[in-house]
């Protein structure tokens, strides 16, 4: 048995991806047979230097001599040789524009430290292997990928009941990707992030408003973590069938996508890209960038006929406006036979992926570690 200790510091952070890799992979590593596991985190949430001061100086001192660090968010102590270190991407030079100064002159100074020190090294994609290859400049094959997955929540909505509230009288809950009484949704979860994209996605959203290639009442619902009066062109857009919801907990997003009758994401660098995975596991149509890590999470396009009988989304240039318009369009104008097997095909796409078979991955890599002292 591998005695690890995991660097917790992301338990006192607010979800994103990352925190969620964090979260799904340790609990299972606490229920696998091979490791035994114990947390080590920060006393309360530390934010910027001093949280990485912690991680740094205070951290170390917490392993007892025989112990493995598992390190799942980007960065952990540089003199900590016996370290399984994931870093999800290489953002922090391929997207400088995202990050203020210190945090990025910081990433960049201890990343490739800590790729040179820790025993092994892994991210989340094979895009995000090969562009951390070339910036820490090491060998492909010495970045492991381990991959991620959807959590369980994120599900189908499941049937109603015999003696639902439909038999009893009352309106019945509208079906999945069928649109609501309210009219089309499409849903879109991003921050204000430059990689996200959302302006393109806006004016693209605006331009098939002012032709009049949407439905009545249809809505762009957007879910993401800052205020849209920070967003250049916002005001301009007001109006046009665009509701931004802010931050909201996971039980309100699994509804937003087992209702949305269709899920855009328009990002132009991923790691990964959590959250059309999570818009498939719900059964939701997924209109999806082509850029960076996303084919490796949409897999086949989807066609109309038998061209590719897997294909799962409907892929589009994110730097074109009007390529994301035409994608909105395509999608409009596919039968209920196709939009339906688009959903049955993204269902299918979601479940290869397996937070199990990550955990698996990751406890071997991390026994290697051990076995290696």
């Amino acid at each position: 048995m591998t005695r690890v200790r995991l660097n917790a510091r992301f338990r006192l952070r607010p979800v994103t991806g990352v925190e969620r890799f964090a979260a799904e992979v340790s609990d299972r590593l606490a229920r696998d047979p091979r490791i035994r596991l114990g947390d080590t985190a920060p006393d309360r949430p530390l934010a910027g230097l001093r949280g990485h001061a912690w991680e740094q100086f205070a951290l170390p001192r917490r392993l007892d001599r025989d112990e493995v660090l598992f390190s799942p968010c980007n960065t952990g102590p540089v003199s900590v040789a016996r370290q399984l270190v994931v870093v999800h991407d290489a953002a922090v030079w391929d997207c400088p524009e995202g990050f203020g100064r210190t945090f990025r002159e910081l990433y960049r100074h201890l990343l490739p430290r800590l790729a040179r020190r820790a025993a092994a090294l892994a991210t989340v994609s094979q895009f995000s292997r090969s562009r951390l290859a070339e910036r820490l400049r090491l060998p492909e094959e010495r970045i492991l990928v381990l991959g991620n997955a959807a959590s369980s929540d994120f599900s189908p909505a499941p049937p109603n009941p015999v003696g639902s509230a439909a038999q009893e009288g009352s309106a019945p809950p509208d079906p999945v990707g069928s649109g609501t009484k309210e009219g089309l949704v499409v849903l879109c979860v991003g921050s204000m992030d430059p990689r996200k994209n959302l302006g393109r996605l806006l004016r693209a959203w605006v331009s098939l408003q002012a032709a009049g290639d949407l439905p009545e009442g249809a809505r762009l619902e957007l879910v993401g973590g800052a205020n849209p009066r920070n967003f250049a062109g916002v005001e301009r857009i007001e109006g046009a069938g665009i509701s931004w919801l802010g931050r909201i907990d996971d039980a309100e997003l699994v509804e937003r996508y087992r209702r949305a009758d269709a899920f855009v994401y328009p990002s132009l660098y991923e790691g990964f890209g959590l959250p059309p995975l999570e818009a498939m596991a719900c059964g939701c149509p997924v209109l999806l960038s082509h850029a960076a890590s996303l084919p490796e999470v949409g897999g086949p396009a989807f066609e109309s006929g038998d061209v590719d009988p897997a294909g799962a989304v409907l892929y589009f240039d994110p730097e074109s406006e009007a390529g994301i318009a035409a994608a909105v369009s395509r999608f409009l104008r596919l039968d209920p036979a196709d939009r339906e097997r688009m959903r049955r095909n993204a269902l299918a796409r979601a479940a290869r992926f397996s937070w199990d078979e990550v955990a698996d991955r990751t406890a071997a890599a991390l026994a290697a570690i051990g076995g290696n002292s």
